[in-house]
């Protein structure tokens, strides 16, 4: 037996956690989890159930999610890792307090970044080929300094980063919306999208994947 971890709550909120699940209290913060009598499932419907459990826990109070597979090996070991976490894990439930995380995928456009193979050359040419082919181009950069300044006050964090998404390159901002400011940043947004050409997706809101480190 092991138990599957779905998310960190502070200790004293009370939730409808919905059956199987069950908490593991220590110092202020408390552990949802369910028991596992097996290996943990690969399967896409239980994967999805997982996704859907910690969406509804989220909608309920703040919440730091697991992501699927987080296992550990008993309630000893559950209150272990509570411990060690501690501080980190109350920072984090501070800094996530009442708040949506919000996706905003940009289309990266690598026609124009095709590596030419079929000449030779250097070993230091192919590095700079390849650092050329990951930078951002211009106009992507500056739509992100236009969402950014677009969305300034409206969100608590942000971040970054390169991504593989339906077989292009993407670049996904994440921002960490307080749930009081959604209306807003999402003016804001729409906005902005109105007056861009780029390739723009917009997703969430969603537990805040991105801001648990």
């Amino acid at each position: 037996m092991s138990l599957l971890l779905y998310g960190i709550i502070a200790e004293d909120v009370v939730i409808d956690l919905g059956c199987p699940l069950w908490t593991i209290n220590v110092e202020g913060l408390a552990a949802i989890v369910m028991t596992l009598e097996t290996e943990i499932s690969r399967e896409p419907t239980f994967v999805l159930a997982y996704g859907e459990r910690v969406t509804r826990l989220h909608q309920q109070t703040t919440l730091i999610p697991m992501r699927y597979g987080s296992v550990l090996a008993d309630q000893s070991a559950v209150e272990q890792h509570l411990l060690e976490q501690q501080v980190h894990y109350q920072a984090r439930l501070n800094a996530l307090d009442n708040c949506e995380e919000i996706g905003v995928r940009l289309l990266i456009d690598d026609t124009a970044e095709a590596i030419v193979t079929s000449v030779p050359v250097s070993g230091f040419q192919y590095l700079l080929a390849r650092k050329h082919a990951y930078e951002l181009p211009a106009s992507v950069e500056q739509q992100v300094d236009l969402l950014n300044t677009a969305l300034a006050g409206f969100y608590r964090q942000h971040s970054a980063e390169q991504s593989v998404f339906n077989g292009q390159r993407t670049y996904l901002l994440s921002y960490l919306v307080p749930r009081a400011q959604l209306e807003t940043f999402f003016e804001s947004l729409t906005a902005v999208l109105k007056t861009t050409k780029e390739s723009i997706t917009v997703s969430g809101p969603w537990p805040p994947y991105n801001f648990i480190l």
